[in-house]
């Protein structure tokens, strides 16, 4: 029941310009059980991130170091978890690969218990998406390419499943999944951009939050998209999408 944000610019743009967005998010959302922000730090060639356990709107958008913080991929979870007893920073998101990487999830994976003893030793929480995380981590290992690693998530997890990713070369990818928070693309700020539609299955998202949003675009169920990254952006072959 989380809400998701990503953006990816063609040069560096601070943090602030994001974050009256991720505030209308989680204002009106079902979030506020905690956020992440992660970003690209192209001259580290590393992925960065802060979190907090409390909400976005009084911890993030205080942060003058956050708001500062200027990059050309910026990744936003904003946290209401399927079960309260799971707040707690190692299950708040995004999860971190080292410096490698940064992902996180939205809805609920059907099957994660019956994958959670295969990961005990790399498990450092009790959500599912951990384990769908560490999933995901295995298939790339493998060889998959990240957003096909993403769609294996869905296929082998089944439930409701947003997903982003942000790696260090600069690729961000994100698949949709979860028709009860629908993921939409759309440009703002100079940035491409997609948020989850604050499990209101119409475009109040736009209305509310991000009213000069241009060309928006509905994701279908099953759609994987690179957002940006070190080469040409690229859409897997999905279902059609809807226009706004």
């Amino acid at each position: 029941m989380c809400e998701l944000l990503v953006a990816a610019f063609e040069t560096p743009r601070p943090f602030r310009v994001l974050s009256p967005i991720a505030t209308g998010l989680e204002e009106l959302g079902v979030a506020g059980f905690g956020w992440g922000v992660a970003w690209l730090d192209e001259p580290a060639g590393a992925v960065r991130s802060t979190k907090g356990l409390g909400r976005f709107r009084e911890e993030g958008q205080r942060m003058a170091t956050l708001l500062t913080t200027a990059s050309r991929r910026f990744l936003v979870h904003l946290r209401r978890p399927s079960q309260l007893s799971t707040i707690q920073l190692a299950d708040t998101q995004p999860f971190l690969d080292g410096e490698r990487s940064a992902w996180c999830h939205n809805g609920f994976l059907e099957r994660a218990e019956e994958f959670r003893a295969r990961y005990a030793g790399r498990l450092h929480g009790r959500a599912d998406s951990e384990v769908g995380w560490q999933y995901f981590l295995d298939r790339v290992a493998q060889g998959a390419a990240p957003v096909e690693a993403l769609r294996a998530v869905d296929e082998e997890f089944g439930g409701k499943v947003n997903l982003a990713y942000l790696g260090s070369d600069g690729e961000l990818s994100i698949y949709s999944r979860n028709d009860t928070n629908r993921f939409w693309r759309f440009s703002l700020e100079g940035g491409e951009m997609a948020a989850t539609d604050l499990h209101s299955s119409d475009s109040s998202v736009f209305d509310f939050v991000m009213p000069r949003a241009t060309d928006r675009e509905l994701l279908e169920p099953g759609s994987a998209l690179r957002l940006a990254g070190p080469d040409a952006p690229d859409r897997e072959p999905a279902a059609g999408s809807q226009a706004a």
